[in-house]
């Protein structure tokens, strides 16, 4: 499924009047830079937004932006909303392509049941998403981290995080993105000399 996004190139001088002009009548203002292009404030339906992304559950989704017949991949950049009733203000739109790789938060996905937890321990999620960068289209949807190996006391390091072809997860120091807690259990032994 092809996630298009009809937008209008904005001729208006920009400001708040515009801004308010622009919401009034059903539009939200929005800016496409990066890419090596230049910055280009266009306004679109944010209801075809925010359907684009009910529909995908994934704020890592490429959207093509159809300006006046052209057709621009792009990201989700910022995303400003109204402090009160929580209804879209401004977007931000990056510009992607092929040859120029993109950073983006990739959300982490535990698999399977650690063997600690059979123990008494829990799993703990201390990075809920990672940041990596690759092509925008080999982004993937979640890192799936199978922690059914992990016992008490281990640690899933950010160096470990399997990626597929062309993704790199970026950190400057390894970290540690999920890990088992509790107590280990003490020997039966102990507990028979008494």
């Amino acid at each position: 499924m092809e996630n298009k996004l009809e937008a209008n190139v904005r001729t208006d001088e920009g400001g708040k009047s515009h801004a308010r002009k622009l919401r009034m009548a059903g539009q939200i203002p929005a800016v496409v830079y990066g890419g090596g292009g230049e910055a280009t404030r266009v306004s679109f339906k944010p209801k075809a937004l925010l359907d684009l992304f009910d529909a995908t559950k994934n704020r890592n989704t490429v959207l093509t932006l159809e300006l006046g017949g052209e057709a621009v991949p792009v990201l989700v950049g910022e995303v400003q909303r109204h402090p009160v009733n929580r209804t879209l203000v401004h977007v931000d739109f990056i510009r992607v392509s092929e040859d120029r790789p993109v950073t983006v938060m990739i959300p982490v996905n535990p698999t399977g049941k650690p063997k600690g937890a059979v123990a008494g321990g829990r799993l703990r999620v201390i990075r809920r998403e990672l940041k990596a960068r690759c092509r925008y289209d080999r982004i993937p949807e979640r890192f799936n981290l199978d922690v059914s190996e992990m016992d008490i006391g281990d640690f899933y390091k950010a160096s470990a995080v399997p990626t597929a072809e062309g993704v790199e997860v970026l950190f400057e120091q390894d970290f540690n993105v999920l890990s088992v807690e509790g107590k280990k259990a003490e020997p039966a032994a102990a507990g028979a000399e008494a």
